[in-house]
């Protein structure tokens, strides 16, 4: 298996704790998984922005397409949803999702001091 690369927002805490749920399913899936934060020099090189994005079999995938992705090596009872990447109407539906909580985030979950001093 090729190595996953996820580039998350660390002062989010719903995205750190998502973070850390996806390197224990990567762990017990045996996919290797590698995490680096938006604000990264990496991240920021590569013109990533503000949403979720993971490096996958050679694909730059963001967003809800990248947590379509992530669902592949989730447990049983969610790996399901991995399927539903598949149909149109489901991927219109989790993008919308995922913007909703992307821009709520904050309020819904509160924010973290990230990890990384803030740029310059």
């Amino acid at each position: 298996m090729a190595e996953w690369k996820l580039y998350y927002d660390g002062g989010c805490n719903l995205c750190h704790a998502s973070q850390l749920r996806v390197e224990r399913w990567a762990a017990k899936a045996h996919q290797p998984l590698s995490v680096d934060v938006l604000l990264s020099d990496d991240a920021i090189a590569k013109g990533y922005a503000d949403a979720m994005v993971l490096e996958a079999d050679g694909k730059v995938l963001s967003a809800a397409d990248a947590w379509m992705q992530v669902m592949t090596i989730a447990p049983w009872y969610l790996r399901w949803l991995s399927v539903m990447r598949k149909t149109k109407p489901t991927m219109a539906l989790a993008s919308w999702v995922y913007a909703v909580v992307a821009k709520y985030r904050i309020r819904l979950f509160g924010s973290r001091s990230c990890q990384l001093p803030p740029r310059a």
